[in-house]
């Protein structure tokens, strides 16, 4: 009686033993790395999860990943921002290693439209009586020789009229020339003029944009009594000649 007992324990030890052989080899692991099919970078951080579950991990500092999973037929999705997912089916019978390049995802965006105001700006803006022009728009106006000049150019605003024939400076609404205060980058000119008033002492080409304050002169300007010409200047190209 005691022989048949110690038999039937140690065939029931062996079947357990046997299963539980069997349930480890069962596990399979799958490695390999993830990088970049451009320059073959290793990604970090780059997802690996089975498709329709929550099985997955991550690569690490190297690119490397690995995920142990049951023997049988699965769909690894091979993920990372800024890339194009793929999926990889996969018959897991033994130790595998595979290795994904990642395509970059190209996205096409629309295009982004900068305007300088609103159009409503000379309405809505708490500047009154202020004019505001660029070189651009100073090109489009008529000019002596072809010559585009800014002092030329805001004589055509409205309330602003010419001194005279072969004289330099302007007057605006009634003001004479002395109660006018040009500024070149926050610096007084004193003498806007030169070849007998007939070209003012402003580039062209090194004009950024030009603003006339024709009424309501802030206060950091001083009391002039007529107006306010704001010259600003090009910063130029820091980047080359």
């Amino acid at each position: 009686m005691y022989l048949r007992t110690f038999f039937i324990v140690c065939l029931f030890f062996g079947l357990l033993t046997k299963v539980n052989a069997q349930g480890i080899k069962q596990k399979i692991t799958v490695s390999g790395y993830v990088t970049d099919e451009t320059n073959g970078e290793a990604f970090i951080g780059a997802t690996v999860a089975v498709k329709g579950s929550t099985t997955g991990t991550v690569t690490n500092l190297e690119g490397f990943y690995s995920l142990t999973l049951d023997r049988g037929e699965y769909t690894l999705v091979y993920q990372f921002v800024g890339y194009k997912a793929q999926e990889v089916p996969v018959s897991l019978t033994e130790n595998q290693r595979i290795s994904i390049e990642l395509i970059e995802n190209e996205v096409t965006l629309q295009e982004v439209v900068v305007l300088a105001e609103s159009k409503n700006a000379n309405v809505t803006n708490v500047e009154m009586s202020v004019n505001k022009l660029d070189i651009q728009t100073m090109e489009k106006m008529p000019a002596l020789l072809g010559e585009v000049d800014v002092i030329k150019s805001i004589q055509l605003l409205p309330g602003v009229s010419t001194v005279g024939e072969g004289a330099s400076g302007f007057n605006v609404r009634g003001g004479s020339v002395g109660q006018n205060l040009i500024l070149l980058d926050d610096a007084p000119v004193y003498n806007s003029s030169h070849l007998f008033g007939i070209f003012s002492v402003f580039n062209p080409d090194a004009v950024k944009d030009v603003k006339l304050y024709k009424g309501g002169i802030p206060a950091k300007y001083g009391g002039r009594l007529a107006s306010i010409l704001d010259v600003r200047m090009k910063e130029g190209n820091s980047k080359k000649f």
